[in-house]
């Protein structure tokens, strides 16, 4: 059972320079990160660092669930992370070991992608190049 916890906000973290935008709007607090930089640096600083890192996670995440909030993490509008209430563990977070957490990695490339379309296509490129390459190399 939840306890009845809202959590009303409009905050701005700044790490390093970037500005890392916190809103809740009762049962859901949204982290807009401005860059995947940004992000790690946020988990390097704060109660995940260390060797303890999956421990703490899961005390939050069982925190949050108890409390019926939900963290969505989000890069370039696209939720790459949840946790708390609202997080469904996917295979993502099955592999990773990561606990109650659902994680959408493939969002935060994605989102990635459509920000720098040319990189995208630079090292889809130079990856299509290399395994043509190694195929040949192979075939001989």
């Amino acid at each position: 059972m939840s306890l009845p916890l809202e959590v009303l906000a409009d905050l701005t973290l700044a790490i390093d320079g970037e500005d890392i935008q916190i809103q809740g709007d009762g049962e859901v607090v949204v982290v807009d990160l401005p860059s995947i930089r940004a992000g790690q640096r946020l988990l390097r600083s704060g109660p995940w660092s260390g060797d303890v890192r999956r421990l703490r996670t899961e005390q939050f995440n069982t925190a949050l669930r108890t409390a019926g909030i939900t963290v969505e993490i989000r890069y370039r509008g696209e939720t790459i992370a949840r946790l708390g209430s609202g997080a469904t563990p996917n295979a993502v977070a099955r592999l990773l070991d990561v606990g109650e957490i659902e994680l959408h990695p493939v969002k935060a490339i994605r989102a990635e992608a459509r920000a720098r379309p040319l990189t995208t296509l630079a090292v889809i490129g130079g990856t299509s190049a290399l395994i043509a390459y190694l195929i040949s190399r192979l075939r001989k």
